[in-house]
């Protein structure tokens, strides 16, 4: 799974807990596989309702602590990219504002 993806996931996953939900598989919108990476990488928890088909069956407990700092990282990684970027502006791009 690309970071990216797992990105997404967490902070949709996040933002749905945080109002008290337990959301299952099908309420997330993500398939089985993605939220099986997730649990497989310790990023997030999942409990078992006991009933039900898979997407059905399974929710979304929490974020694990290795998913907050997932989150985290890609934030200052991203930041770092967008900080150098203006660092280094395009010469071309800053020619054509000039004139």
């Amino acid at each position: 799974m690309k970071d990216n993806d797992k990105l997404v996931a967490l902070i949709r996953l996040r933002d749905i807990l945080y109002f008290g939900v337990r959301p299952t598989v099908r309420e997330c919108g993500f398939s089985t596989e993605i939220i099986q990476g997730l649990v497989k990488e310790q990023l997030i928890q999942s409990g078992d309702k006991k009933f039900g088909s898979d997407p059905d069956r399974f929710v979304i407990e929490a974020i694990l602590p290795a998913g907050h700092s997932f989150i985290s990282q890609q934030h200052a990684f991203r930041d770092l990219h967008n900080l150098g970027e203006l660092s280094h502006p395009d010469p071309v791009l800053t020619t054509a504002k000039r004139n």
